[in-house]
């Protein structure tokens, strides 16, 4: 398929349409990773990827210098997305590699509240341990990390790894259900 998209558009279409291959073509002929779309709310293609909800497309980004803190027009980062769109790998990802949970976006909502209004207990599971550790970690409480925090982060983790699709949320046509696949 030959497409005639700018690569700075490819990039962020290919984002959305979760083709890593298409997204690797298009940073190798010179797409910026961080382009902003002035036409789509200013949103990046790591939150195309979001929307897309395309885990690996959200680590593949990241590895390849998204920055993962970028807000559209909207004020919403990756993080906001990933919490109103109940995705519990992506939000995981996005708590582990530096996702800042206390930006609020344009209705002052910060991702945990988001999820708290999108009834997301997976989410907000997550978002409540890491908002814990990071206030004990202030506190000087723990050094390395609370034991039960990494241990949910791990188990997480080695389920968004083994069976990404428990971690989504089942959607209708009145939004999002109100239990998780776990």
């Amino acid at each position: 398929m030959h497409l005639k998209l700018p690569n700075k558009e490819l990039l962020f279409k290919a984002a959305e349409w979760k083709s890593l291959p298409l997204m690797a073509a298009s940073l190798a002929e010179g797409a910026k990773v961080n382009w902003v779309n002035e036409e789509d709310e200013q949103k990046t293609a790591l939150h195309q990827s979001v929307l897309g909800g395309s885990l690996p497309a959200c680590e593949f980004l990241l590895q390849n210098g998204a920055k993962i803190n970028q807000k559209d027009k909207r004020g919403r980062g990756a993080l906001h997305h990933a919490a109103l769109l109940g995705q519990t790998g992506p939000t995981l990802l996005f708590l582990k590699r530096g996702g800042n949970q206390h930006d609020v976006d344009e209705n002052g909502e910060d991702p945990l509240t988001i999820a708290l209004k999108q009834t997301n207990a997976d989410i907000v599971t997550l978002l409540r341990l890491a908002r814990l550790n990071e206030e004990m970690r202030e506190d000087n409480e723990i050094a390395q990390g609370d034991v039960t925090f990494n241990d949910v982060f791990r188990d997480f983790s080695n389920m968004a790894s083994r069976d990404p699709d428990r971690l989504k949320r089942n959607f209708d046509s009145s939004g999002p259900s109100r239990q998780t696949q776990l």
